[in-house]
């Protein structure tokens, strides 16, 4: 399961959690850039979400999610990192009608709420001696309902179904940013290669991500 049986120092993995929170900084800087650039370029917005475009863009991370879970185990540390970058640009591309639709003082707050909650719950995960395996069940059928509602509200179209959903997931992705912050330090605490390291930034880079969107949705001021 672990690429090596030999449970590493407690320095080693501090230093191993050290790195995955670094990758999913970087991603989520990546991720706002493009958000960034995208949205403010008239041109680019029309081009991705107009027309058959504009499902591609929706679509197309849940698609790489669903690839690289499949291929992980024959991808090395670095092409999960690149996986994991152009995934952040996919994703930043994704949501890039923020910078459209939303001040930019609520994004930034957002942001800021978001990166402080993140924080706590990431901390508790960290740190707890409690087993937060029956949270994460929990928490993973949270995830899928959020899923589906998503996917028929994208048809749908219905606001307060929106404000619901955002309402619900902020709840879901800080329990499941505790959970997962555990179970990660628990692998690093074997791993050697580095693609757990990467995996984790990759899980972590959601939950904030996700928290963040639906702080901004629910809270948010449009312009």
């Amino acid at each position: 399961m672990y690429a090596t049986s030999v449970y590493r120092s407690a320095s080693a993995i501090n230093s191993a959690m050290g790195r995955v929170y670094g990758h999913m900084g970087l991603a989520v800087l990546t991720s706002m850039i493009v958000s960034f650039l995208v949205g403010n370029s008239a041109e680019l917005m029309t081009f991705f979400f107009t027309g058959a475009m504009k499902w591609v863009v929706i679509f197309a991370p849940l698609v790489a999610i669903l690839a690289v879970s499949f291929a992980m185990e024959n991808l090395s540390k670095n092409a999960l990192q690149l996986f994991l970058h152009g995934f952040a640009a996919l994703m930043g591309l994704s949501f890039a009608t923020i910078f459209v639709v939303y001040n930019m003082g609520s994004i930034v707050s957002a942001f800021m709420a978001a990166a402080v909650l993140f924080g706590v719950m990431s901390g508790y995960g960290y740190f707890t001696k409690k087993n937060l395996d029956s949270l994460g069940q929990f928490m993973f059928i949270g995830l899928i309902a959020i899923i589906i509602a998503s996917i028929i509200n994208i048809f749908v179209g219905s606001t307060v179904f929106q404000m619901v959903i955002s309402a619900i997931a902020i709840i879901v992705f800080l329990g499941l940013t505790a959970y997962d912050t555990q179970k990660i330090r628990e692998i690093v605490s074997y791993d050697n290669d580095g693609k757990a390291e990467v995996m984790g930034a990759l899980s972590l880079y959601l939950d904030f991500i996700n928290i963040f969107l639906s702080l901004l949705q629910l809270f948010g001021d449009r312009k």
